[in-house]
């Protein structure tokens, strides 16, 4: 004889929200908020503006895209068949935006991935967190805003500086190598 067994609508109710609210506080505590990071906006190839500490700043493309600074960062990349190679203008943008040198966060990527090509996390090219990021450019923008605010603005600015908190375990040899490819992008 099969024994009918009855639910009582409360009791599931119950059972379920107490479900939802363990399931929500799991995952508010394993799951690392992602740096709120503001990409500016800005249109290519016409001009664009940002507003930086109340300080407007016009980025102009003859600035960005025939500068320097974008060709040395492209033919670094380049030579490594790196996936980045096409972002070289985000580099500097993200770098000027946030106050920092333009070659390191190319020359992390270098030394972190190949420069992308062996990633842990989708888009993170520099070993950067536990998570991925939504695209090449946001993993520019977020890592860059990082080493400006967590590195730059407690006077940390060179890769020696840097390693230390960056890759503690084998800062030395990190710090080498970032300054070394920094050398071999330019000045």
């Amino acid at each position: 004889m099969k024994k009918q067994i009855t639910y009582n609508t409360k009791n599931v109710f119950v059972c379920i929200t107490i479900f939802l609210v363990i399931a929500g506080v799991l995952n508010m505590i394993y799951t690392k908020p992602q740096a709120n990071v503001q990409k500016p906006e800005y249109v290519q190839p016409a001009f664009a503006k940002e507003v930086v500490s109340n300080t407007e700043i016009e980025i102009k493309p003859e600035n960005v895209n025939n500068s320097e600074r974008v060709h040395n960062i492209e033919v670094f990349l380049e030579k490594r068949n790196s996936p980045l190679t096409r972002y070289a203008q985000e580099f500097v943008l993200a770098a000027d935006y946030w106050n920092i040198d333009y070659r390191l966060v190319a020359a992390i990527s270098v030394v972190e991935s190949g420069g992308g090509i062996n990633t842990f996390r989708k888009y993170n090219a520099w070993g950067w967190g536990k998570n991925g990021f939504k695209s090449w450019e946001d993993g520019i923008w977020s890592v860059s805003e990082g080493i400006s605010k967590g590195y730059y603005s407690k006077g940390l600015d060179t890769p020696k500086e840097i390693s230390k908190y960056y890759c503690p375990p084998s800062s030395d040899s990190w710090a080498k190598k970032v300054s070394n490819l920094m050398k071999e992008i330019g000045d």
